[in-house]
């Protein structure tokens, strides 16, 4: 297979899962199931454009995965995760163990082999990270404790993939316990290994290269580098034989605290987007659907997929509230993780060759997993209720910003108007792309954000949404206007004073939605009119 092969596949599925996407968003559906669906039709069983054993696209579309462990990362703090950290391990822990042996039990009971059955259950006791954390995200609900409950579980789900691996390989043939023993060793010895390097790396030498003064102000050098480092920390992972995704989410977990957190995960939406949707299509290249819907499997693969989900509910639910959450918000966490994800399709390559389950009893699980897929953003959009109330839209407190004077740009030209800020007693935040200016007027007690106002992510992190004035200072008019639209795209009807270079761009400003313009041309010509008069007043004729 050649690159333009590969190429060739990205596209048919980028080109589908856009189009069925769209039609998904139209039907009040997520774009994660015109994307899964998109996969079936353009998959080996209909159309057959793309084939299910095509690993470069897989590949590609891991790349997505790590990319949105890496925004989530950036998402948590260190003090979120001292705070959280504990209860959800716990939870991840039981999880594991209580769905792997309730899967295998059911197995077991149903007919198959004790190896099969523990199989099947490993299989089973996997989450889709890809799919829960996106859908998380994009409702909102990443912040909520049952979405924090459910990213943690996830993640110890992700470091289980390597012990699951060498155990399936135990059970499908004889291996001596010493041999497993040092298997294990070896593999925690990598984990812990690839977590110090990334962490290291991450928090002593990112920063600084990020506060260097031939970055700071640049656009995008710091960008290029959090990606990089970002796509390192997936690929030194990988290497090690470990989750690409789980070394990129420890990547943005260590630059969390960075200025520079929310600009990079603002910037890097879009590519994240495009990865994800080729993610999404390719789990729905292994459905088969002219295997499902012959006889009746279609019939056997939705029952089989009903009571994964609920026995992952229950199953997952217990495990939270066991590690000491709510019952509401256990059971909203026991909904967030009801499928099963994309590595235990790993799992059961490893059990096919192992001769441990067969191809038809594959196929099933196979089958079933992607119909779990599909109702994912339909089982975490009810979470919520269950959890005890509706969230936010971002999961942060909707009183950020309230009262507040937002700065945006905050040269030499912003001085005087600090100030006046300060002295009226106004609440502050500052955003700007240079850390060490924002950094300044941190250490002065005032709020900021290091990043490109013209980013909606950047201002509903700043409050804007509740915000008593905003102050634009940027001298570029283009750039100026860019931000006042998406001001009023969040902020309707807040006041926006907007600095001005030239007088021809007043225009531009207010239509953008500018309340007031300062003209810089005209107060230059004020003040020099008063030092000429000053002057000829001193040295009369």
């Amino acid at each position: 297979m050649n690159g333009w092969d590969v190429m060739t596949d990205l596209v048919v599925l980028l080109s589908v899962a856009s189009l069925l996407g769209v039609i998904a968003e139209r039907l009040k559906l997520s774009s994660i199931v015109g994307a899964i669906v998109a996969g079936m039709l353009v998959g080996p069983g209909v159309l057959g454009w793309v084939h299910d054993d095509h690993l470069e696209v897989q590949y590609v579309a891991e790349f997505g995965v790590a990319l949105l462990l890496f925004t989530i990362g950036l998402e948590i703090t260190r003090e979120k995760l001292v705070a959280f950290g504990l209860a959800g391990a716990k939870a991840g822990v039981l999880q594991v163990i209580l769905t792997l042996f309730g899967g295998a039990i059911a197995a077991w009971l149903f007919g198959w082999g004790l190896g099969g059955a523990i199989a099947i259950g490993s299989m089973v006791a996997l989450s889709s990270t890809a799919a829960v954390a996106r859908t998380l995200f994009d409702s909102g609900q990443l912040e909520s404790t049952h979405g924090r409950m459910a990213v943690a579980i996830l993640l110890v789900q992700d470091l289980a993939i390597v012990p699951l691996v060498i155990g399936l390989t135990m059970l499908g043939g004889p291996i001596e316990i010493q041999e497993v023993a040092a298997e294990l060793g070896f593999a925690g010895a990598r984990m812990v290994g690839a977590v110090l390097i990334i962490g290291l790396v991450a928090v002593l030498l990112i920063p600084r290269l990020l506060h260097s003064s031939h970055l700071s102000g640049n656009r995008e050098l710091p960008i290029v580098l959090a990606v990089v480092t970002a796509v390192l920390a997936a690929w030194l992972s990988h290497e090690l034989g470990l989750s690409a995704a789980l070394g990129a989410f420890v990547a943005g977990l260590a630059l969390a605290n960075s200025p520079f957190a929310r600009q990079i995960r603002s910037d890097v939406t879009g590519l994240k987007a495009i990865f994800l949707t080729i993610f999404f299509a390719s789990i729905g290249t292994l459905a088969d659907l002219s295997w499902i819907f012959s006889g009746d499997r279609i019939v056997t693969v939705l029952l089989l997929a009903g009571v994964i989900m609920v026995g992952k509910l229950l199953l997952g639910g217990l495990a939270a509230r066991l590690a000491g959450a709510t019952i509401g918000t256990a059971i909203a966490a026991g909904m967030c993780v009801a499928q099963i994800g994309e590595f235990s399709f790993v799992l059961g390559s490893v059990a096919g060759a192992e001769g441990l389950l067969g191809e038809e009893t594959l196929n099933l699980l196979v089958a079933a997993s992607v119909v779990t897929l599909l109702f994912v953003p339909l089982m975490i959009g009810l979470a919520p209720r269950l959890a005890g109330g509706p969230f936010g839209a971002s999961g942060s407190d909707s009183s950020v910003g309230r009262g507040r004077v937002i700065v945006i740009g905050v040269g030499p030209s912003a001085g005087a108007a600090l100030e006046a800020i300060r002295t009226a007693g106004a609440p502050l935040t500052v955003i700007d792309f240079n850390s060490r200016a924002v950094q300044r007027l941190r250490d002065q007690g005032d709020g900021g954000i290091v990043g490109d106002a013209r980013r909606g992510e950047i201002l509903s992190a700043a409050g804007i949404a509740h915000a008593r004035l905003v102050l634009l200072s940027i001298p570029d008019p283009t750039a100026a206007a860019a931000v006042v639209r998406q001001v009023r795209v969040l902020a309707p009807t807040v006041p926006i004073i907007a600095r001005c270079s030239y007088n021809r761009a007043e225009s531009q400003l207010r239509a953008a939605g500018a309340t007031e313009v300062v003209l810089e041309e005209d107060a230059v010509g004020l003040v020099l009119g008063r030092a000429v008069g000053e002057r000829l007043e001193q040295a009369p004729m």
